[in-house]
């Protein structure tokens, strides 16, 4: 389910309601496994809301430490409850920092008035390498993707079903370039989420921000086979008139390349069968 869909910094107003306007955040769950969540944007509180309360622990993968991606941690109600367990895995820093550090660093007196530490819920924070690695009967692959600062991509398969997450993605100067590792990532997932914060017009004077404009999202998703592709990480001045455009254009172009093309928005649940073709 998609609790939060934009990029940079949360959003509210009347042009914004129907796709929402927290940060990033995706949860993916599977039967008999612990929730699994992409990135703890402002989306986080609104996912731990509705989680059973039968849940005692929380997986989740982060793409990278910009603020966007973690700022909805402390507001996580789990934190709360001594009996419950977070453990996340997140880049470590070029500078020598843990991923652990970092956080600690962020939610602390005077940004926060309460650390990690002191909040309730045992937090557990890994560092994570371009690697594999299983999280219960899930199956995760991290790459490093171009961006600002270390990132990360994920893809988790799960009984041969596959989701590949790139929240933020630097596109190339020369635009009909992939990175490799990347690519490969991608290759053949049933689904694709992805960054799209930018069109055409609006990547003018932004093309070293570390995003990409949505027809790169989209030829990515082409040249990797991907079955669905979700264009997400909108950007917070994104009007839901612009997203339903949008996703009217893609969706044409879509179909005439094999790709089925979505735009993320806030609630939106996503059925992973094989070679996804279902979505509500």
């Amino acid at each position: 389910m998609f609790h939060g869909v934009r990029g940079s910094t949360p959003c509210h107003s009347p042009e914004v309601q129907r796709y929402g306007g927290n940060t990033s955040c995706v949860s993916l769950v599977a039967p008999g496994q612990d929730p699994l969540v992409f990135d703890l944007g402002t989306g986080l509180r609104y996912f731990g809301k509705q989680l059973d309360v039968a849940v005692s622990s929380v997986n989740v993968l982060v793409s990278h430490l910009h603020w966007d991606h973690i700022q909805g941690l402390p507001f996580l109600p789990q934190l709360q409850r001594d009996d419950c367990a977070i453990n996340i895995w997140a880049p470590a820093q070029d500078d020598g920092r843990t991923a652990h550090e970092c956080l600690n660093a962020a939610i602390c007196q005077p940004m926060f008035p309460v650390s990690l530490e002191a909040i309730g819920a045992t937090v557990e924070v890994h560092d994570v390498e371009p690697s594999d690695w299983k999280i219960g009967a899930f199956d995760v692959n991290a790459v490093n993707v171009p961006h600002i600062g270390p990132t990360l991509g994920y893809r988790v398969t799960y009984n041969d079903r596959s989701i590949v997450y790139i929240s933020d993605h630097q596109e190339p100067s020369d635009a009909s370039l992939f990175d490799p590792a990347v690519l490969e990532l991608c290759n053949n997932a049933d689904v694709l989420i992805h960054d799209a914060q930018f069109t055409d017009v609006d990547y003018v004077g932004r093309e070293h921000w570390g995003h990409c404009r949505i027809d790169y999202a989209f030829a990515l998703a082409v040249e990797a086979g991907v079955s669905t592709l979700v264009l997400f990480h909108h950007d917070p001045s994104r009007s839901d008139d612009e997203l339903d455009a949008i996703e009217g254009e893609y969706k044409l172009r879509g179909a005439d390349a094999g790709v089925d093309v979505v735009v993320a928005r806030e609630g939106m649940e996503l059925f992973v069968p094989c070679h996804a073709d279902v979505h509500a």
